[in-house]
C-alpha cells in the first residue's frame, strides 16, 4: 500500500491554507496516495481551536476519508480535547503511532 502520514505542527496560517491542506486533501482526493493520515501536534491544535475556516477544512479532510489524529498530551496541555474530540478528530496518545509508521513503509512529513 502507498501510505502517507503527515506530522502536522505549524500553526501559521499560510503554511496551513496554502500548504498543509491543500497537499493532504489533494493527496487522497487525486490518489496521489492510497491512504493518507495526518498526526496533529502543539501549536496546530491551537490554530484549528482558534479558527473556523481551518476546522472547516480539518472536517473536509476526515469527509475525505483521511484519517485524523491528535495528541493526546498536546491536547491535554491546551485544554482542547473535548473541542477536537468533537470535530471528529481521533484524539490520542501518538508516540507509538508515529513511530509504527516511521518503522513501517509508509511515508512520514512533516510541516
Amino acid at each position: 500500500m502507498n501510505r502517507l502520514v503527515v506530522l502536522w505542527k505549524t500553526g501559521n496560517l499560510i503554511d496551513i491554507n496554502e500548504l498543509v491542506f491543500p497537499y493532504v486533501y489533494n493527496s487522497k482526493s487525486k490518489k496521489w496516495w492510497d491512504d493518507v493520515e495526518v498526526i496533529i501536534w502543539g501549536d496546530s491544535q491551537r490554530a484549528i481551536s482558534e479558527n473556523q475556516t481551518i476546522q472547516d477544512l480539518v472536517k473536509k479532510m476526515i469527509d475525505a476519508n483521511i484519517k485524523v489524529y491528535a495528541c493526546k498530551k498536546c491536547a491535554d496541555d491546551l485544554c482542547l480535547v473535548e473541542h477536537l474530540d468533537s470535530l471528529g478528530i481521533d484524539v490520542q496518545y501518538t508516540g507509538v503511532l508515529l513511530t509504527e509508521r516511521l518503522q513501517s513503509d509508509a511515508k512520514v512529513i512533516t510541516f
